[in-house]
């Protein structure tokens, strides 16, 4: 059933939206009791706020961006096993520092964290506590949810500006105040052991929900009138400090270091030239490499920059020299390859795009590089090959099954482009969209064939979500 109005659906939507970070420090009023929502509820509630959501909330769409956030989120949750819920990562362009998970498998991360953080490590350790939040059913687990609360909450969450989210904001903030619950500390308990748990098994340094922690306080020391949203949900004391602390020390980490430099800092520079464009990211980077001129990672983010505003022997000499200093910098050799692709040195671009499959096989980002050179060839069929692998490495990526529906719209395979577009469609949230693209796919297959068969039941599964 699609969303009408977020006051008509008070009674499942607006429980989320008290623990879109994880969990409410709201009082419920006393009142009848809710029935706890099942698991296939918090997977609809989960689908239908992100298609709320989207109309509101700006969402990042930088394929090296989403693949570096969902890369992280998937590390932590093959530790863990078997989910029934599908997790999506999404980013949201948004200065404030703040995350937020929805019920049924979503999790927000706003760009004014992901620019805020020192490690990969530190968002391991939010995406590792809201991931325990959804994995334990937390939402599911509280009743009689206060429509007032909530309608707080929404303007703080999904209304970041105007005077009615700031009011919003206020009332909420004067609530988390005096409004919060033994049960809910429990939560935020349960989440921050076992993150850190699950940052340990999957290899990340559990400390850095430590230095997260500091990060939250620096911002509230530098901005005392403006609170962080993170922390009017995640409430940070010197019991639940302690708390972590002991978890550390009760899981006794033992990680190596890597052998890789960490990407958070190129994945920050490619936010700045998203928010800034290039012309500002230049002149930092240029400013920061004449005081250190031989350090490779310097060199790399002001390729990068020079790379987007179009300097592409800049780009390519600053790559080159990159490359000769730190073979091992951050996607050194699949930036080559785009950037060989674009100039049109193929023999090059193979060579390089080669290197990065070779040191990253399971990466998707990878592939889909490699399919933009191999569609630059006219070599239709290989891209498709290359694009398909990268949807079978990364399934509820929307981009590869997108290139898909281009590439086999090219080779005039209509019944498979469409089909493809409208994977690309659900991926999406565009359920109508999908569904209309899948309808022309299905009418240039036999209806009757095991292919037409399926595309019919897909269709069949999305409109009666939407009844």
């Amino acid at each position: 059933m699609a969303v009408k109005s977020w006051l008509k659906r008070s009674a499942l939507l607006f429980l989320p939206l008290s623990l879109l970070s994880g969990c409410s420090p709201y009082h419920s009023s006393p009142g009848p009791q809710v029935k706890p929502l099942s698991e296939d509820e918090e997977v609809r509630i989960s689908r239908e706020f992100r298609r709320e959501a989207k109309k509101i909330l700006k969402v990042v769409r930088h394929p090296e961006i989403e693949r570096y956030v969902d890369g992280v989120g998937r590390r932590l949750l093959s530790a863990i096993g078997p989910q029934p819920f599908d997790y999506r990562f999404f980013i949201v362009e948004n200065s404030q520092l703040n995350a937020f998970a929805v019920p049924g498998g979503t999790i927000y991360i706003h760009t004014g964290l992901l620019e805020r953080i020192g490690s990969t490590d530190d968002l391991a350790g939010v995406l590792g506590h809201e991931i325990i939040h959804i994995k334990s059913r937390h939402a599911a687990r509280l009743s009689g949810p206060d429509p007032i609360n909530l309608l707080a909450l929404l303007g703080v969450f999904l209304g970041a500006g105007g005077p009615g989210a700031q009011a919003a904001g206020v009332v909420a903030q004067a609530l988390a105040v005096t409004r919060m619950l033994s049960y809910s500390r429990q939560m935020e308990q349960e989440a921050d052991t076992l993150g850190v748990k699950l940052m340990v098994e999957a290899g990340y340094d559990p400390r850095a929900a430590l230095n997260f922690f500091k990060i939250v306080e620096r911002e509230r020391l530098l901005n005392p009138v403006d609170l962080p949203p993170y922390l009017m949900t995640h409430p940070l004391t010197q019991e639940r400090i302690a708390r972590v602390e002991g978890a550390i020390r009760s899981f006794s980490p033992s990680r190596s270091a890597s052998d890789y430099p960490d990407p958070v800092k190129r994945i920050q520079t490619i936010l700045r030239l998203q928010r800034d464009g290039a012309e500002d990211a230049t002149t930092e980077q240029e400013r920061l490499l004449s005081q250190e001129p031989q350090k490779a990672g310097l060199l790399h983010l002001l390729s990068l920059a020079y790379h987007a505003k179009g300097k592409w022997p800049q780009a390519r000499e600053g790559y080159e020299k990159t490359r000769a200093l730190d073979p091992k910098s951050p996607g050194i050799d699949r930036d080559l390859g785009r950037l060989y692709t674009q100039i049109g040195e193929f023999a090059l671009a193979h060579a390089a795009l080669e290197r990065s499959l070779s040191a990253e096989p399971r990466e998707a980002l990878n592939y889909l590089s490699l399919g933009e050179l191999l569609e630059k060839e006219s070599n239709f069929q290989a891209a498709a090959g290359a694009y398909l692998q990268a949807h079978s490495l990364a399934p509820l990526w929307a981009e590869p099954p997108q290139r898909l529906g281009i590439v086999y719209g090219k080779m005039k395979r209509l019944g498979d482009a469409y089909y493809y577009l409208g994977r690309s469609q659900l991926l999406q949230d565009e359920d109508e969209k999908a569904i209309a693209d899948l309808e022309r796919a299905l009418k240039t297959f036999d209806a009757t064939s095991p292919r037409g068969q399926m595309i019919r039941e897909e269709i069949e599964a999305i409109k009666a979500r939407l009844r």
